[in-house]
């Protein structure tokens, strides 16, 4: 196979929930521009339409629903939905996500609760809807979207958040799992673990220690969109075919 062909994403369709914003839209966009079909989902539907719009002038289909990850009736529908206007799943990125910034002990238990019903029992929910398909079909590819925090402990100059990064941990243990079980129905299971990149969400948070952040990564600068985009498309591509079960981490050398 040409090195091309094992880059293109042509034909296939793909899930990224949360992918209207920050890291889902940069995958969004790099699975688009490698020639996927996509329906995107979050829970700001105005949002997600601006970027389905965006992503279709990359001359592929992009559908935009409403989704709280959290709800398991709203992630069947997008589920049915891909199904419906696409007549398959190929590929599932588990993107969106809710963090909290503090001290474990600072935690209120509903921030704990809401951040497993969000981050692992909504990756739960899509994971196990789409699986049915990709088992029907022969094959697939899951991506889920952890953190270096669920890798090991960040350095607390970086950030302190040892309750999000626990739900990070359960998602790596999970996709480790999930890869040995599911390797016999032809169904890789892969995450991306990253490390700082600027968002709509994190930029206020960011901007005002950008060059401490900055001194703390080896390659001296934060991730960007090109960084991200690459690591999900060769992830979901013929690319890394004999991968699965693998964590890259795309920290710019701080886990090193």
């Amino acid at each position: 196979m040409h090195i091309n062909e094992l880059f293109n994403l042509k034909g296939k369709t793909a899930i990224v929930t949360g992918g209207s914003r920050g890291l889902g839209l940069m995958i969004a966009e790099g699975f688009a521009e490698a020639g996927a079909n996509l329906v995107i989902c979050a829970r700001n539907l105005d949002h997600c339409e601006e970027s389905a719009a965006m992503l279709r002038k990359m001359g592929i289909e992009c559908d935009a629903l409403r989704c709280d990850i959290s709800k398991q009736e709203q992630v069947k529908e997008v589920v049915a939905h891909t199904i419906r206007r696409f007549g398959k799943i190929d590929i599932l990125v588990n993107n969106a996500g809710i963090s909290f910034e503090g001290e474990f002990q600072d935690t209120p238990l509903k921030v704990w609760d809401r951040l497993y019903d969000v981050n692992v029992r909504g990756n739960y929910f899509f994971t196990t809807e789409a699986v049915k398909h990709m088992m029907a079909a022969g094959g697939g590819n899951i991506i889920n979207i952890v953190s270096m925090g669920g890798v090991r402990s960040v350095d607390p100059a970086i950030v302190t958040f040892p309750a999000y990064a626990s739900t990070k941990g359960a998602l790596i243990n999970l996709t480790q799992h999930l890869s040995r079980s599911w390797a016999k129905h032809n169904i890789r299971v892969n995450a991306i673990a990253p490390g700082i990149f600027p968002t709509e969400l994190s930029k206020s948070v960011i901007e005002p220690r950008r060059a401490t952040l900055e001194a703390k990564v080896p390659l001296g600068r934060l991730g960007d969109k090109d960084d991200i985009k690459g690591i999900a498309v060769f992830l979901a591509s013929e690319a890394s075919r004999y991968i699965t079960g693998t964590v890259l981490w795309a920290d710019g050398g701080i886990l090193a």
